[in-house]
């Protein structure tokens, strides 16, 4: 791979490493202790404020640079410690570590000058399309919130969607390799594209599926509710964020 010539004072000397997920964008690490993310022209413009937002609150990487050439191209300082996946030996440790980031993520006040999260938004553009639109995906569903078929998830999507609010400052895409811990503690959020104003139990239902992806059962969601605060939780919303996930 090679960067532009605006890039290179970050690469510093030995080769980078592919740390590219499922998704187009391809990412980079490299030696000099920087991530460089690659993706088509303007695809990282909104993951770059979002990355300047929260390393502002003291809650995210630092943003170095963001480049549009042929391609965009986005740096970020390397956040020290390991994410969330990388120890699952003690799975009532991860809950308190996520249950405890998101409680106070979803706590700060916000104001009108933070956008709506992306996620939020391709919500509501799903429930106000056409039954046919879009792909039907029930692969996000998790133990306990299973639905049977499109048709249920749109009814319920339908019949839910005015009990989403747009009112908290939310990841937008909680799941255990975005957050990262340095000896034991919580340190930052990564990738944080999907991040703005919308509603608390997209953070938790997706916290929920990542815990049970990764420990390979469901036996901890009571662990990481209880943590985070049951007052705080409407467990109905879960199968309407289901539902929405569903219909992608």
């Amino acid at each position: 791979m090679k960067l532009p010539e605006e890039l290179e004072k970050y690469v510093g000397t030995g080769d980078l490493i592919d740390r590219s997920g499922h998704s187009p964008a391809k990412v980079y690490e490299t030696p000099g202790g920087y991530f460089v993310k690659c993706d088509e022209p303007g695809e990282l413009a909104r993951e770059y404020g979002m990355t300047k937002l929260f390393h502002g609150l003291g809650a995210g990487a630092e943003a170095v640079r963001y480049l549009t050439l042929d391609r965009d191209y986005l740096v970020t300082r390397k956040v020290p410690g390991r994410d969330l996946t990388k120890d699952l030996s003690d799975p009532v440790h991860i809950c308190h570590v996520l249950a405890d980031a998101l409680r106070k993520l979803h706590g700060r006040p916000v104001d009108g000058s933070i956008p709506v999260s992306s996620r939020y938004a391709r919500y509501m553009a799903s429930a106000a399309g056409p039954f046919s639109g879009g792909q039907y995906d029930p692969s996000v569903y998790m133990d306990g919130y299973r639905l049977s078929s499109r048709q249920e998830a749109w009814e319920i999507m339908q019949r839910g969607k005015h009990l989403l609010q747009c009112d908290t400052l939310i990841h937008g895409d909680a799941c255990l390799p975005n957050f990262m811990e340095e000896h034991g503690r919580f340190r930052a959020f990564i990738d944080v594209a999907m991040g703005g104003i919308g509603d608390r139990h997209i953070d938790l239902y997706w916290a929920l599926w990542s815990l049970q992806y990764n420990l390979k059962t469901n036996a901890y969601a009571d662990v990481f509710l209880d943590r985070y605060g049951r007052k705080n939780v409407r467990e109905d919303m879960f199968r309407i964020i289901a539902a929405f996930e569903a219909f992608g």
